[in-house]
């Protein structure tokens, strides 16, 4: 146990209880609690992309008649979440006329096997990289810059017919578990406006979570998909690294373990979607997860683990959270699947974070201009003048950036590389436990949606998901309900390296138990 870290944590803890109060009255001025619209076209906007694709492929409807009812919820809800960095309409509606040419003029088959999400809308993160759309990762430097190309990942899903309908917001640089940048903006919580959408996917989340997309592409670095997808009350899959190709995505991670950490992936209302999703953003390497060969879910063997260690030195879950929790443990208990205690030494968590951090250390800067016309300010200056708003660059950028100084600095450089082989003691003994037919049920967070801005005394509490990154296991956040403040709650399936489709299984079942993606009252 590292003493000067677990100081540390209870300082945040005691800083938390004073601003709490504070945030409560600036949620209650700056982003007040507002109803979403009511749906229209509901008919067309509660099809899963599986059922939707066959439908526009059998001419039951046609894409054109689909993209615009996702167009019109778009503009209705988005000025209440601010989660679209640029749109596509026009260009969706030509490409949606298109699709239903093709339908009238090929077989159903054939076009089920080459385009399998033909006429199917999908959103996209900025940060993945979608050609023609902005690139600019929230930062001042790149608030003009425009994308070339699409990354890998999309191409994919381009290739097999879906329509692109937009880009989403994302915190600068994505250093930040909370969607915030001074170029488009602040990204609101559809259940809650002053509750934060999560991040770094907190546009996708939102949307999502709002019924104003169907599916979108996303990446994980350390719960970038998935604490989004519980705060909004969505699926979102992390795959084992590796499957899904992270050429093309931002912010480039390549020098850094982050690189191993990341993974691209999918975020959608429903959880039939996602092994086929998945199959279509992995290409050729898809052969490595089996996705087509179905597990029936009697007979996957399910571990669970409440918490990471003592509450003391972790963010104690709430009372919502463990009554949600221990319902879905309950469930698999009535339905005769046995669930386990998973019996592994988690408590040093935060130490396993701090040396997973460490690992960062060469993340770009969000205060380098790429032109390298200006001069790169300093770091700890920008930090200083953030608070009064007299910086070009969010707090929240830079502030992953002083946590990575920080675990790099002599104070725990000695002690990481001890724990970074801990860390592989823990990995090695879950991936015997769970082999390749057992998953463990785990939280996603320890709290559904935080309030704007009170992630920064919280950092430690996203174990719960970054360990997920450093382990390199696949991880999907199901919802499972709400909070009695009428947030989304839910929790994470973790399987195994290439196990993902376990996890798909899992959330499958755990959808038809608990009612999956509800929409905001």
């Amino acid at each position: 146990m590292d003493i000067l870290l677990r100081i540390s944590i209870l300082w945040m803890k005691f800083t938390s209880l004073l601003i709490y109060p504070l945030l409560i009255i600036h949620g209650a001025i700056f982003t007040p609690r507002k109803p979403l619209p009511p749906f229209v076209n509901c008919d067309l906007l509660t099809i899963s992309a599986n059922d939707l694709a066959k439908k526009i492929r059998c001419r039951e409807v046609k894409s054109e008649s689909v993209v615009r009812a996702y167009i019109a919820r778009q503009e209705a809800v988005n000025p209440l979440i601010n989660a679209i960095v640029e749109n596509g309409f026009e260009r969706a509606i030509e490409m949606a006329k298109d699709a239903d040419k093709k339908c009238s003029e090929f077989e159903e088959s054939f076009l089920a096997e080459k385009f399998p999400l033909l006429g199917v809308p999908v959103t996209i993160k900025e940060a993945c990289r979608a050609a023609g759309f902005p690139i600019t990762m929230g930062n001042f430097w790149r608030k003009a810059t425009r994308s070339l190309e699409n990354s890998e990942a999309v191409q994919l899903i381009l290739n097999a017919g879906a329509i692109p309908l937009l880009v989403s917001n994302t915190p600068e640089f994505c250093y930040s578990w909370e969607t915030n940048n001074f170029v488009t903006g602040r990204t609101l919580n559809p259940y809650d406006q002053r509750r934060s959408a999560g991040g770094s996917s907190g546009g996708e989340g939102a949307l999502l979570g709002s019924g104003a997309s169907l599916f979108g592409i996303a990446a994980d670095t350390a719960g970038s998909i998935r604490c989004p997808a519980m705060y909004n009350g969505v699926f979102g899959h992390k795959p084992t690294p590796g499957v899904i190709s992270n050429a093309g995505m931002l912010p480039d991670l390549t020098k850094t373990a982050g690189s191993d950490y990341m993974s691209a992936g999918p975020m959608c209302r429903y959880a039939r979607d996602l092994p086929l999703i998945t199959k279509i953003m992995a290409g050729p390497k898809a052969i490595h997860l089996k996705l087509d060969d179905p597990v029936p879910v009697e007979e996957i063997r399910i571990f669970f683990k409440k918490s990471v260690g003592s509450s003391l030195f972790t963010i104690p879950t709430s009372k919502d959270m463990s009554r949600t929790f221990d319902e879905v443990i309950q469930h698999f208990s009535d339905f005769g699947m046995k669930p386990m205690p998973l019996d592994v030494d988690m408590s040093e968590a935060p130490e396993f974070m701090i040396a997973g951090t460490a690992a960062l250390k060469d993340i770009p800067s969000v205060l380098e201009d790429p032109s390298g016309v200006h001069k790169t300010p300093y770091l700890f200056l920008e930090m200083l003048k953030s608070p009064f708003g007299c910086s070009r660059f969010t707090f929240g950028g830079m502030y992953l950036m002083i946590l990575v100084r920080i675990a790099t600095s002599f104070l725990f450089r000695r002690n990481n590389a001890k724990y970074a082989e801990k860390f592989e003691k823990l990995r090695s003994d879950l991936v015997s436990k769970l082999g390749s037919n057992g998953v463990f049920i785990f939280p996603t967070s320890p709290r559904p949606a935080l309030r704007h801005h009170e992630y920064y005394t919280m950092w430690y509490g996203l174990s719960y998901t970054f360990l997920i990154n450093m382990l390199g296991f696949p991880g999907t956040s199901v919802p499972i309900g709400f909070s009695s403040g009428g947030l989304p709650l839910g929790v994470q399936v973790v399987a195994g390296p290439y196990q993902d489709r376990l996890c798909f299984s899992v959330a499958h079942h755990l959808e038809r138990a608990f009612g999956g993606w509800k929409p905001p009252k």
